[in-house]
């Protein structure tokens, strides 16, 4: 199963390993992210359930990062961004979200430092909550667009000076 899904790939004779996602699969997973969250957020109220995860999920990040704990910083955002799309009330985005959640998670273990990674997004988190919060859920989706684009391009620059050359 984790074959098709592509997390995983078989080599014949060699056996079975962890994909390594390509510049390509990053940037279609930004697009995929931008389709599926900056939509939820713009059209949220902003008393949805998912708010209040939204609102744990930076708090944790907070935590985390008074502690250096950065992986749990990272795991803290992950939650920030599924709670985003269980704003659209639909179970099947959220389970194909948690497929993309994945392999951006294999995107962030080939990246070695976890605190460049994730502090700069713990508070850009916070002010979208707080748009959102306000009901200013239009600006709180400009914030994402800007917001997953800086992401990208961050994360592809990291990207090229540790990823394997194929």
């Amino acid at each position: 199963m984790l074959t098709k899904e592509g997390l995983l790939r078989y080599e014949a004779n060699r056996g079975v390993f962890v994909s390594t996602p390509g510049m390509s699969t990053i940037i279609d997973i930004y697009r995929v992210r931008r389709f599926i969250e900056c939509p939820a957020l713009a059209q949220a109220h902003p008393r949805h359930p998912a708010v209040q995860r939204m609102r744990v999920a930076v708090e944790d990040a907070r935590r985390c990062r008074e502690v250096k704990d950065w992986l749990g910083v990272g795991s803290a955002d992950i939650a920030f961004h599924a709670a985003i799309v269980e704003l659209a009330d639909s179970p099947r985005l959220s389970n194909f979200y948690a497929h993309i959640s994945l392999e951006l998670r294999l995107v962030f273990g080939l990246l070695q430092d976890p605190e460049f990674l994730h502090g700069p997004f713990i508070d850009q988190n916070g002010d979208i909550l707080i748009e959102l919060e306000q009901g200013r859920s239009a600006a709180a989706a400009e914030k994402l667009e800007a917001y997953l684009q800086r992401a990208e391009r961050f994360i592809l620059g990291a990207y090229a000076r540790v990823a394997p050359s194929t």
